[in-house]
Formats: C-alpha cells, sequence, structure tokens
C-alpha cells in the first residue's frame, strides 16, 4: 500500500489546517474578550474605596460585628460580667480569656480579653452569657495591618460597651402558622 502524503493518522491536511486555524481563532477570540473588560469600568466596589462616599452604609439587625461589654452602675467593676467563664467555656476557638476575683455578687473580671484574630465571630459567646454581659456590635470596620491590634482588653471592651443597655440580639423573622391537619 502507497504512502499518501494527504493523509496522516487518517486527517486529511485540510482538516489540519480547519484545526490550526480553530485554535488560533479561540485565541485571539479570548484576548479580545479579556482586552475588553480589561479596559471597562469595574462594577464593584472595592471596600474601603468605594464610589459612594456619601452613603453611611449600616449592618442590618443581628450582625455580628466587634465584642464590647455592657455596664451595670451597681456592680463592683461597673460590668455586668461575673467572670463565671461560660463564654470561654463556649468559645469554639478559645479566644476569650477571663481572670476573675472575689466571691458571691462582688466576684468580676480582673482581666478579659478577646482575640479578634482568632475570632470566628460565631456569637457563641453572646448566646451562652447568663448575664447578657457581652455582645457583638454592629461594628464591622477590623481591617488592621499588625494583628496585635485585634487583640480586644478588658478597657477597650469596656469603651466599646458605653451606651449599651442590653445585649444586641438579631431580629428573629415570625413564622407563618402552621396550619393545622384537615380532619376528615
Amino acid at each position: 500500500m502507497p504512502n499518501n502524503p494527504s493523509r496522516h493518522n487518517g486527517t486529511s491536511v485540510l482538516e489540519l489546517l480547519g484545526l490550526v486555524l480553530n485554535g488560533a481563532w479561540s485565541i485571539v477570540l479570548g484576548h479580545y474578550i479579556t482586552a475588553k473588560n480589561f479596559i471597562r469600568p469595574g462594577v464593584t466596589d472595592q471596600y474601603t474605596r468605594r464610589r459612594d462616599k456619601t452613603r453611611n452604609w449600616q449592618p442590618g439587625p443581628g450582625y455580628r460585628g466587634d465584642f464590647a461589654l455592657i455596664h451595670a452602675p451597681d456592680r463592683p467593676q461597673g460590668l455586668r460580667c461575673t467572670a463565671c467563664m461560660q463564654c470561654a467555656n463556649a468559645c469554639p476557638d478559645q479566644c476569650i480569656h477571663v481572670v476573675g476575683e472575689g466571691k458571691g455578687k462582688e466576684r468580676g473580671p480582673v482581666s478579659f480579653y478577646i482575640d479578634g484574630g482568632l475570632c470566628q465571630y460565631c456569637g457563641l459567646c453572646a448566646e451562652t452569657c447568663p448575664f447578657g454581659a457581652i455582645t457583638m456590635t454592629p461594628e464591622y470596620e477590623q481591617a488592621v495591618s499588625d494583628p496585635r491590634k485585634l487583640l480586644r482588653d478588658i478597657e477597650d471592651l469596656r469603651r466599646r460597651g458605653e451606651g449599651i443597655a442590653e445585649p444586641l440580639r438579631p431580629i428573629v423573622p415570625e413564622k407563618a402558622p402552621v396550619p393545622s391537619a384537615v380532619e376528615d
């Protein structure tokens, strides 16, 4: 059987040329789309470089942002916290550290800090606190260049809690009544 120079592994020269041209067209089309989108203005806002600087954005109810300790003027340390350790025990990341002092009604935190760099902001600390002493605020700007700035000590948490009377809880939507079963 003679060799046919126009056939290579069952593919003709014209078919090979068509495949090469199709591949080249795909590359040209891909570059065109990339160049077009590279020049076009963006449609998303890059955080901290927003186009609309006048809008004061606030997160919705139930947003779990930074932490605060709620004040109680009648308590010795001026905080509701009794250093019961419920928040530290409930924390899955072990980022809450509390040192308490005193007994009974005189007990309170001597040292209280939260490592915001370890925290996953799940809110279990605020949910498990039996005294409603810790809350999560709607404060959302926590970007820092130094991770040590994410450590929240007792004075910082006390300052953040000024003006908060009760823990901020998410608004739970009302559930629609479940229809009763129709009796036959």
